[in-house]
Protein backbone atom coordinates (compact mmCIF):
# COMPACT_ATOMS: atom_id res chain seq x y z
CA UNK A 1 0.00 0.00 0.00
CA UNK A 2 1.69 3.51 -1.32
CA UNK A 3 1.17 6.52 0.10
CA UNK A 4 -1.83 7.69 -2.38
CA UNK A 5 -4.24 4.60 -0.91
CA UNK A 6 -3.12 5.32 2.76
CA UNK A 7 -4.38 9.11 2.47
CA UNK A 8 -7.56 8.24 0.74
CA UNK A 9 -8.50 5.11 3.28
CA UNK A 10 -7.24 7.81 5.62
CA UNK A 11 -9.60 10.86 4.15
CA UNK A 12 -12.42 8.29 4.09
CA UNK A 13 -12.38 7.44 7.15
CA UNK A 14 -12.05 10.92 8.50
CA UNK A 15 -15.39 12.31 6.46
CA UNK A 16 -17.09 9.26 8.02
CA UNK A 17 -16.12 9.93 11.51
CA UNK A 18 -17.30 13.77 10.58
CA UNK A 19 -21.12 12.80 9.32
CA UNK A 20 -21.47 10.62 12.46
CA UNK A 21 -20.60 12.99 14.20
CA UNK A 22 -22.87 15.09 13.16
CA UNK A 23 -25.56 12.48 13.01
CA UNK A 24 -25.34 12.04 16.86
CA UNK A 25 -24.93 15.90 17.01
CA UNK A 26 -28.32 16.12 15.76
CA UNK A 27 -29.93 13.56 17.83
CA UNK A 28 -28.96 15.26 20.52
CA UNK A 29 -30.40 18.77 19.64
CA UNK A 30 -27.35 20.21 18.45
CA UNK A 31 -25.72 21.91 15.69
CA UNK A 32 -24.73 19.62 12.97
CA UNK A 33 -23.14 21.49 10.46
CA UNK A 34 -21.04 23.17 13.56
CA UNK A 35 -20.17 19.60 14.84
CA UNK A 36 -19.51 18.49 11.32
CA UNK A 37 -17.14 21.45 10.91
CA UNK A 38 -15.49 21.13 14.46
CA UNK A 39 -14.82 17.43 13.37
CA UNK A 40 -12.95 17.80 10.38
CA UNK A 41 -10.48 19.59 12.18
CA UNK A 42 -10.04 17.71 15.69
CA UNK A 43 -11.11 14.01 14.60
CA UNK A 44 -12.19 11.59 16.70
CA UNK A 45 -11.38 13.73 20.03
CA UNK A 46 -14.82 15.93 18.67
CA UNK A 47 -16.92 12.63 18.47
CA UNK A 48 -15.48 11.32 21.99
CA UNK A 49 -16.00 15.24 23.75
CA UNK A 50 -20.22 15.04 22.29
CA UNK A 51 -20.75 11.58 23.10
CA UNK A 52 -19.53 11.44 26.51
CA UNK A 53 -19.03 15.01 27.91
CA UNK A 54 -21.83 16.85 27.03
CA UNK A 55 -25.36 15.96 27.79
CA UNK A 56 -28.23 16.51 25.13
CA UNK A 57 -30.01 19.03 25.30
CA UNK A 58 -33.62 19.49 26.56
CA UNK A 59 -36.66 20.66 25.29
CA UNK A 60 -38.42 23.87 27.03
CA UNK A 61 -41.94 23.64 27.42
Amino acid sequence: MDWQQTASVGSAVWLSVALLTSAVAGMQGRGKLWWFFVTLIFGPFALFFLAVWTKPLQRRD
